[in-house]
Parts: C-alpha cells; sequence; structure tokens
C-alpha cells in the first residue's frame, strides 16, 4: 500500500537560524512599514497569517490586498536567498531528517511531499541550503493557501495529478512539529505524526493524541516501520 508522507519544514525538518532578518526585511521592502516576527509565535503558521499578527500586535493598521502577496512571497524569497548566499541566515537539516527522505526515496510503498506555511519560493531556498529539496515532491504552501487547514488536501492533489495516481486521504501522514499540524491532518482525514523538534516539548504533543510521537527522527528503522503500520 502506498503513502503519501506529508512533512512540515520549519522545526521538522530544517532549523534557521537568524530567519528573522530577511523576514523582517521583506515586510519593510514590501509594505513600507516595519515589523519583527520575534513578536509572534509564527510556529504552524502561513507567513501570510504571521504578517497579519505582526501588525496586529505592533498596532498598525493595514489592510493588505490579495494582489500583494506575490510581491511579498518575491521580496522574502529575494532577501532569503541573498542572506544566506552572504552566511547572514543558515538552514540546515535536523538530526535524522536527510536519512529518513533518503530511505523513503529509496522504497517505493512511500512518498515524500511538504505541507508548509512558507511561500513555494521561500520553501525552496530553505530546503536547497539545507540540502533536502530533491527527495521531495511539490507539495502544498502558503502561495496556495493562507489557512494552514486546506493545504495537506492540496499535496494531495498536487501528487495525484503528478503521478496520475489516487491516494485515500487516510493514506497520507502529515508529520509536524506543533499542534496545528494535527489539526490539519484531521480536517482532511489523514493520520499525523508529531515530533519534538520544535517549540512544543514531546509531553505536550502527546497530550493531543497523534497516531506517533517522537523525541526527533534518528531512528531511520522505527520511522519507516511506524509509518508502515498507519
Amino acid at each position: 500500500m502506498e503513502r503519501l508522507i506529508l512533512f512540515d519544514i520549519d522545526g521538522t525538518l530544517t532549523r534557521t537560524q537568524n530567519g528573522y532578518m530577511p523576514f523582517n526585511e521583506a515586510i519593510q521592502k514590501t509594505f513600507g512599514i516595519s515589523g519583527d516576527i520575534r513578536t509572534v509565535v509564527p510556529d504552524g503558521n502561513t507567513d501570510p497569517m504571521i504578517v497579519k499578527d505582526i501588525f496586529v500586535n505592533a498596532n498598525v493598521a493595514i489592510e493588505i490586498l490579495d494582489a500583494e502577496w506575490p510581491r511579498f512571497s518575491a521580496n522574502l524569497r529575494d532577501c532569503y536567498k541573498s542572506a544566506v548566499d552572504q552566511g547572514r541566515t543558515t538552514v540546515r537539516a535536523l538530526p535524522g531528517a536527510l536519512a529518513l527522505l533518503q530511505a523513503i526515496s529509496a522504497d517505493k510503498k512511500f512518498h515524500s511531499s511538504v505541507v508548509t506555511g512558507n511561500f513555494e519560493a521561500t520553501a525552496a531556498v530553505k530546503l536547497q541550503a539545507a540540502g533536502l529539496a530533491s527527495y521531495l515532491c511539490r507539495g502544498a504552501y502558503a502561495s496556495d493557501s493562507q489557512h494552514r487547514r486546506d493545504l495537506p488536501h492540496m499535496a494531495r492533489m498536487s501528487w495525484e495529478e503528478t503521478t496520475g495516481k489516487t491516494l485515500l486521504p487516510e493514506h497520507c501522514v502529515v508529520i509536524g512539529d506543533t499542534p496545528k499540524d494535527l489539526e490539519a491532518a484531521r480536517h482532511n482525514q489523514m493520520k499525523c505524526v508529531l515530533v519534538g523538534t520544535g517549540r512544543y516539548p514531546l509531553e505536550e504533543l502527546s497530550y493531543w493524541k497523534p497516531e506517533g510521537c517522537l523525541p526527533d527522527m534518528t531512528d531511520t528503522e522505527s520511522i519507516l516501520a511506524l509509518l508502515s503500520k498507519l
């Protein structure tokens, strides 16, 4: 039985250092207003919703038209690429992420994709910098929908369109590091595995009762065995 594994990026596959710098630069460049992502909790959210939260917290009254998000996405990509190229921002794969993606790639039962609150262009910069991009097919991004709950279904549709195959929702597994990843999986009748590599400790993630809960992704064989049972 084939399974589609939908990975979150930030805090699940990768860790970014000084990512606030390009994000804040893109806000200033796009909207002409200073904003600081460090004033909000971005985990599990989409980039447009993060920007809105930043302005709300700063008591900035601004109406952002839908047409402005592609410009913000392009600026964010450019700011991130420049920061990474200059070494001001670093993106690295979390322990075990590369080995797990390589093992999944070698197993014909599994297929790896992404469900992320990043815009697609920014996700590409991060995954390339972390050395993971080649193992992941196109998934779903903030550029597809501002609402996280929409994304797992959109990623499954993208995979089906690319492969010409069909896959039931219950044969898809969302892997993330926040309760919002679980919420999105449940909304789409998908399974979920949560990993304690982000802001939320393992004990708190276990409380939400996902199908699996892991301290990290370093035990490749155990994770593959778990995914095979779901």
